[in-house]
């Protein structure tokens, strides 16, 4: 399991603090059970007291301070609250606290995340993801995990500001921020990367879970604003993923940034897996007919295949296909023999040409070089028989 975020957990621990002796005690014992790698023990008293330990020494204090817990509260016949239990311990008992200043949970809360927030959405600053991204990186590379990125950004936002004034357009970016972040779970990161635009750090997921999320998140924006007056305000966003598609943070945002571009150019409302084609390959637009096959024993879908090149194929096609299924696609040009190939969905997005049907990507998979150039599609003699692309 992995464990939250350092500032999400401290927010959560924050949050716990305020509830009353019941209830607070649930949640502590919960927070200290999903802690994982986070210090928990330390955490606690250093938010509560200033005082810095290492784990192992916060944990024995915490042992004395819940047996000193136990002994006030027999003593004065009522439970004096975690707090009062370890400013008494500190202070009279281990008296490491001299002269404890007393401070509102609550002003400290506020005071510890505007220094990683951003004023207006409340998501984290540009500031705090880029150590986020650097810290899950390193985690990633380190055990060998998946972290996408997804980059978002407001379609014609600019459009709102000029014509309903900003007033209007900071009440977009706020209810947007509030959608992205109940979107998200308790490990994902949000971020308000700068003005329109916002990163999303999701660790442990591979391009087709990042692109389920992204997905999700563009739908309920649409929803949302669907019937609003004045403004329809929907999204485009990139999907980038380590390690398929990127091996450093910059090449990561640089990747997912680039199929935010891309979305916007195919139209707009849409998300754009980068894939980790890295595609260098010039592409041939074609109009052949062709089938689709995902699973054995299936039957074969319709689809038209709009261009090609050494790396893939582009077809358009009635129903979305997974991201990360193979499947098999048999194209039939009209001047030669058909031609199979076996292929992985690298993107499936709504078509900005064709109204109601969807763009799909394929990646060759294996070697091109096994097998005929897709580029020759217009040239393969008729063999009588689809002729296959061997893969390894």
């Amino acid at each position: 399991m992995s464990s939250p975020d350092p500032i999400a957990f401290r927010q959560s621990l924050l949050q716990a603090l305020e509830e009353p002796p019941p209830q607070q005690e649930k949640l502590l014992a919960r927070l200290e059970r999903d802690a994982g790698s986070q210090p928990f023990y330390s955490t606690i008293i250093y938010t509560l007291t200033h005082l810095m330990f290492a784990e192992a020494e916060a944990e024995r204090h915490w042992q004395k301070i819940s047996a000193h817990r136990q002994t006030l509260r027999k003593a004065l016949d009522r439970d004096i609250g975690l707090r009062v239990a370890i400013l008494d311990y500190f202070v009279n008992v281990n008296r490491e606290l001299k002269n404890p200043k007393m401070i509102e949970i609550a002003i400290y809360e506020r005071t510890e995340r505007s220094a990683v927030s951003d004023g207006l959405t409340g998501l984290y600053n540009h500031a705090y993801f880029s150590q986020a991204l650097k810290r899950e990186l390193q985690r990633a590379k380190r055990h060998e995990l998946k972290l996408s990125l997804v980059m978002l950004d407001l379609d014609n936002f600019k459009k709102l500001n000029d014509s309903r004034g900003h007033v209007e357009g900071d009440k977009v970016l706020v209810k947007t921020a509030g959608i992205v972040r109940e979107s998200l779970r308790s490990i994902d990161t949000a971020a308000r990367y700068s003005g329109e635009e916002f990163a999303i750090i999701l660790p442990d997921t591979d391009r087709g879970g990042a692109f389920v999320v992204a997905e999700r998140i563009r739908k309920r924006i649409e929803d949302h604003f669907r019937h609003k007056p004045g403004f329809q305000a929907t999204a485009s966003g990139g999907v980038a993923t380590f390690p398929e598609d990127a091996g450093s943070l910059e090449e990561l945002v640089c990747r997912s940034r680039e199929g935010l571009y891309r979305s916007k150019t195919d139209g707009k409302n849409r998300m754009t897996v980068v894939g980790g084609e890295r595609r260098r390959h010039v592409r041939l637009r074609v109009s052949h007919p062709a089938t689709v096959t995902a699973r054995v024993g299936e039957r074969a879908r319709r689809a038209e295949a709009k261009n090609v090149s050494e790396g893939g194929l582009l077809l358009c096609l009635k129903q979305p296909l997974p991201l990360g299924s193979h499947v098999t696609v048999v194209v039939r040009p009209a001047d030669a023999g058909p031609l199979a190939i076996r292929g992985e969905v690298v993107r499936s997005v709504k078509s900005g040409s064709t109204k109601g049907r969807f763009d799909v990507a394929v990646r060759l998979l294996g070697d091109a070089a096994d097998g005929p150039s897709l580029l020759e599609l217009r040239r393969v003699p008729n063999p009588g028989a689809p002729r296959a692309v061997t893969t390894r």
